[in-house]
């Protein structure tokens, strides 16, 4: 993998845009637990790089939280984890540059232990722990200097976490937020909404709040406008022509 280790966003080696160079953004389903699907290994460490990076400038980790190849994996990715990219063309064909990041953490039957949010907010959840089948949406990034393109290819994210909890039939589903990703997430017509106040929580040095996903009202907001034709079925990357959002338009 080549990676710019000093820049927020990674460049890596990749053949998502070699034959869509047409395409500027393309958005993959890249492993599930240990598993890396269709050879995306570089896809799949691109956005733990971006994970670090973002983390250590928020904040939020130190150099020494880092793997020892300087990305930011924990066990949850290994161990009960769904992992979603977001890439963006570059000036070469075979490079691409690695803008966004979403994993969701499911809770089942083989790994039925508290979710993250449940771990930092016992206050609210010891008493009504997380059923089995839930998930939470967890390292939600969208890095881009445009900050209309960063607001809106959240859009796209969310879409193809809603068509897989869909299809694999997961609720109820919950986040743990900044109250200004919450805010903005409702400005863009997320069903979002505030299971508690926000919260300092020391471990991850960062004032986050609990947040249910109403994934039936995202459902029919997604069929609604549109899901700019991302397809998580197929192991493969599917092509966004523009940063628009719920515009319905987008290729295979």
């Amino acid at each position: 993998m080549s990676c710019e280790k000093n820049l927020l966003t990674p460049i890596i080696e990749s053949k998502v845009f070699v034959d869509n160079y047409q395409s500027r953004f393309a958005l993959g389903k890249v492993a599930i637990n240990n598993v890396v699907l269709n050879n995306y290994e570089n896809e799949f460490n691109g956005a733990a790089q971006l994970r670090a990076n973002t983390y250590i400038e928020s904040g939020f980790i130190s150099a020494d939280d880092l793997d020892e190849d300087g990305t930011e994996l924990d066990a949850n990715d290994y161990s009960r984890s769904v992992h979603f990219v977001m890439l963006e063309r570059t000036a070469t064909a075979s490079l691409a540059r690695v803008i966004g990041n979403m994993r969701l953490i499911i809770k089942s039957q083989d790994n039925p232990t508290p979710l993250p949010m449940e771990n930092y907010r016992e206050d609210i959840f010891s008493e009504n722990p997380v059923p089995i089948g839930g998930v939470e949406v967890s390292r939600l990034i969208v890095a881009h200097e445009d900050a209309r393109i960063q607001n809106a290819l959240k859009w796209p994210l969310f879409v193809a976490g809603q068509k897989y909890i869909d299809n694999q039939q997961l609720n109820p589903v919950y986040g743990l937020m900044t109250p200004a990703l919450t805010r903005l997430l409702r400005l863009q017509h997320i069903p979002v909404s505030a299971v508690a106040d926000a919260k300092y929580i020391e471990e991850i040095n960062a004032t986050k709040q609990p947040v249910s996903i109403n994934m039936a009202v995202l459902k029919r907001l997604v069929s609604s406008v549109g899901d700019q034709g991302i397809d998580i079925i197929k192991d493969e990357f599917s092509y966004i022509d523009t940063p628009e959002i719920k515009s319905g338009k987008g290729k295979k």
